[in-house]
């Protein structure tokens, strides 16, 4: 019945609600579909990420008895013109043999089992095994490390198969021996065994009409009826995978079975042209009974050193750093560092140690007259080098990788922390090549020229066109900052200039009077906001600088100079206060907890890395990996619209990080090959890059690295730091250390010395207003940067830099010695020899007179 009291609505506004209701759900449906069509059905970034390789089927290995016997107690397994591959199927146990040198490196230590201070079983177990396995149980709680040889070896759960240039070995491991004796069996199988050894599997299976299998009797069978079965399969050929496919004939019920924790783990050994390549393929690697496989340690004791022998570990700290064998540090910790720093969505929040970044993926190994160097080829951001010395567990130095190949998270629940582990191992074949280095190779100075070698041999590095010339002079201006402002008592963020475009100009030609040449200029708070910018999807130079205009005059200006400029670009990390970043979709997320990773500073009280200091905009998110293609593709696009023929990427050569979306996790390899692709798509044919940090998968792409490693970190254990970074790209990559009136050392001689001894050129950051402006700013910890203050001071650190560097430029750093605690000799490939004196004294060398706090330059050219 309708209400005689309520009126209807005019035809006319009905219609008009209808239309907007209409309008609305067509809205809804647009942003649906543009919602689902550029995240949730994004995919492009798939086309870049290499999957794990099929695995190659094997083939019987049958080995062959080296008539030279050139490694005793070891048959040849494959071999090249240059190396040979041996094995000893009984331990598993590996030797590579240079056939030029005739030198052997081991797997293995062959006096393990002798070594006095490795007593204990787990210890002696540990020297004998290929690999140690770290695993998680059901409740994702680490369990007790199994070794290849213990839980493998031992039990003789091992079979090797021929493959292409060498053979794998694929591992059982579990806590018990393996037994071959399945549950039920086809009757091809049990015809075989019941007819093989002493004919116990006739006596303990029984037919199943139903099923056509033979089943093993409930009742009768005992223990000792199990290992005659077993020892019967094995010499009847019966092997674990046929047992792995009669065990799957089982009822999937059985829960006897499925409480049997154990893991298959493969290692194939390739021979290449120059060393020996080891991969654990992804599809090699299996898990039952609710274990989850979480770290291998591969090779840990290849090519070991003894007690009795001198030489040292090379690691990869920073600049580069050296162990000495047996230098008694047994009670500091062992040197443990992850490959391109920890990957911040799985590190601490609190940061306990403040660490040079390894940015090299490799170690060595070097006696007096030989050298073993370990290059990752695939894998190096799950990877960690660990090196220790003799007297802690063994009596052996050494150092290897150890792979993370699944990570777990922790999640509060009712007050507790529960750990949670990935589901799944990331999809990753993790892969290293061992060399052995002889005659000029030897030492780090021949490790170095190995790497740089290869680098140049393949293309990933190039060396420049001239040995000598003028080394750049690198600063960053920072041009606008974010400062908080108020309007009629609403508060708001806007861009303060600190250095428009013309002042930069201005600054160009003080620094020309002051005979800087080769300006190379990181140009920072440029666009989109300044310095804390909205994302590279889209770019807006400021107009508060000078605009577009502004920016070309610049660029010319620095052209005319004979230097560039490289506009500065965020592309990995986005501040917390960025406009256009689609968060929920876009951002990095954590795995157990499932919300947007949030980082910032490392706050100086809590040593959370999640301190903004009271500016939001130090915060920052990570990009998920997934979107970087388009990200590289729209900064490239801006860089083509704006003429930009050179860039600088702030996190692309520094920052390898995963996604850790629970619906589609994206590891940290992964992201990897995406940085790789972004850096071909925004450098494109000619544009020129510039970096910060100069993590070594940039290499092929870079021609500037600003803030390099020019130090390392001096951990406990360690001895000397060496240039080693430098000596691999020196030639070929110009590079710079931190700014240094930022730095906290007040010994402005003595930095310059030691860039002299890096061959690294200076850096300076500088604003044309004072710095002062900036105390109330995000940029606060920018406390001295004012030009006019510093350009007088930065003119003669560069003159005194550059009259050491400029004639060995474009030359290989070939050798670098400590003669003494404070003098070094730095030899390059066109004969230059410099010798750096940080001592109080004159120094001699080579019949030289070294002042004191002072380089002298010798050789070469000029001499």
């Amino acid at each position: 019945m309708k209400n005689p009291n309520k009126l209807p609505l005019p035809t006319a506004v009905r219609r008009t609600l209808w239309i907007l209701a209409a309008l609305a759900v067509i809205a809804a449906a647009v942003f649906l579909g543009w919602y689902l069509v550029n995240y949730r059905g994004y995919d492009a970034y798939k086309a870049y990420i290499t999957a794990p390789a099929a695995l190659e089927e094997g083939t019987e290995l049958k080995t062959a008895r080296d008539p030279e016997n050139r490694v005793p107690g070891f048959s040849l397994a494959a071999e090249n013109d240059r190396l040979g591959l041996y094995l000893e199927e009984k331990t598993a146990g590996i030797a590579l043999y240079d056939k030029e040198t005739g030198r052997v490196i081991y797997s293995n230590p062959q006096d393990a089992a002798s070594d006095p201070v490795a007593k204990s079983g787990l210890n002696q177990g540990n020297l004998k095994s290929q690999f140690i396995l770290n695993y998680l149980d059901t409740n994702s709680r680490e369990g007790t490390p199994w070794s290849s040889y213990a839980k493998a070896v031992e039990n003789g759960q091992i079979e090797y198969q021929r493959i292409e240039n060498g053979f794998r070995a694929v591992y059982t491991l579990s806590n018990e021996k393996l037994m071959l004796v399945p549950r039920q069996m086809t009757a091809e199988w049990y015809e075989i065994l019941s007819q093989a050894g002493k004919k116990q599997a006739a006596k303990s299976y029984v037919p199943d009409e139903e099923s056509g299998l033979y089943v093993l009797k409930s009742q009768g069978v005992t223990a000792r009826h199990r290992q005659q079965i077993d020892a019967d399969a094995r010499k009847a050929g019966f092997t674990i995978e046929d047992y792995e496919e009669m065990e799957a004939l089982a009822e999937a019920d059985d829960e006897e079975a499925a409480e049997s924790l154990s893991f298959v783990i493969t290692l194939d050994y390739t021979l290449t042209a120059d060393g020996l390549r080891v991969t654990i393929p992804y599809e090699g690697i299996s898990e039952t009974g609710g274990g989850k496989v979480r770290t291998i340690q591969l090779l840990p004791f290849l090519g070991a050193a003894g007690a009795d022998e001198e030489g040292d570990l090379v690691v990869p700290d920073g600049s580069g750093a050296l162990i000495h064998f047996n230098n008694g540090k047994t009670t500091a910790p062992q040197y443990n560092q992850s490959i391109y720093d920890l990957d911040l969505i799985d590190s601490d929040f609190t940061a306990t140690q403040n660490i040079q970044t390894a940015r090299l993926a490799l170690y060595g190994i070097c006696r007096k007259d030989y050298s073993v160097l370990a290059t990752c080829d695939r894998g190096a951001t799950l990877a960690t080098v660990t090196a220790d010395v003799a007297g802690r567990n063994n009596s052996y130095n050494y150092a290897y990788f150890t792979f993370r190949l699944r990570r777990t998270d922790t999640l509060v629940v009712a007050g507790e922390d529960a750990v949670v582990a990935e589901a799944d191992a990331y999809p990753v074949d993790c892969a290293v090549t061992y060399r052995i280095l002889d005659r000029e190779y030897t030492g780090y100075n021949g490790l170095a020229k190995a790497v740089r070698e290869k680098l140049l041999a393949d293309g990933s590095l190039a060396m420049k066109a001239e040995a000598e010339g003028d080394v750049p002079f690198y600063c960053d201006i920072i041009g606008g900052v974010k400062e908080t402002a108020h309007w009629m008592g609403i508060q708001y963020l806007r861009v303060m200039p600190m250095t428009a475009f013309e002042r930069a100009e201005e600054m160009l030609a003080e620094l020309a009077d002051g005979q800087i040449s080769n300006p190379r200029v990181n140009l920072q708070g440029w666009m989109n906001g300044g310095y804390y910018h909205d994302p590279v999807n889209h770019i807006s130079v400021l107009n508060e600088l000078g605009g577009e205009a502004g920016l070309k005059r610049l660029r010319d200006a620095a052209e005319a100079a004979g230097g560039k400029v490289y506009p500065d670009a965020a592309v990995q990390l986005v501040t917390e206060i960025a406009k256009g970043f689609f968060r929920s979709e876009e951002a990095s997320r954590y795995y157990a907890k499932g919300y947007v990773a949030e980082l910032g500073v490392i706050g100086p009280v809590t040593l959370r890395r999640t301190a903004t200091m009271g500016f939001t905009e130090r915060g920052y998110m990570l990009l998920s990996p997934r979107f970087l293609p388009r990200y590289a593709e729209r900064l490239a696009a801006a860089a083509d619209r704006l003429g930009l023929d050179a860039l600088s990427l702030r996190d692309l050569g520094n920052e390898v990080h995963a996604d850790k979306r629970r619906t589609n996790v994206i590891s940290r390899e992964a992201d990897l090959d995406l940085v790789k692709a972004a850096f071909g798509t925004i450098g494109g044919e000619n544009r020129e890059l510039m970096v910060s940090g100069g993590n070594d998968y940039s290499f092929p792409y870079v021609r500037h690295v600003i803030n390099a490693p020019v130090e390392a970190t001096m951990f406990a254990i360690v001895d000397e730091q060496i240039p080693l970074w430098e000596m691999i790209t020196h030639g070929a990559i110009d590079y710079c250390g931190s700014a240094l009136n930022l730095a906290q050392s007040g010994d402005k001689r003595a930095a310059l010395l030691h860039l002299v001894e890096y061959g690294a050129s200076v850096h300076y950051t500088f604003t044309w207003n004072s710095s002062a402006d900036m105390k109330y700013t995000g940029l606060n910890n920018n406390y001295a940067t004012t030009f006019s203050a510093w350009k007088d001071e930065a003119a003669e650190s560069y003159r005194f830099v550059n009259e050491a560097l400029r004639r060995v430029s474009g030359a290989e750093m070939i050798r670098h010695e400590r003669i003494t605690d404070t003098l070094a000799r730095v030899a390059y490939s066109n004969g230059t020899v410099l010798y750096v004196n940080s001592g109080e004294s004159d120094a001699e060398a080579d019949g030289y007179r070294i002042p004191a706090m002072n380089y002298l330059a010798a050789g070469g050219e000029d001499e």
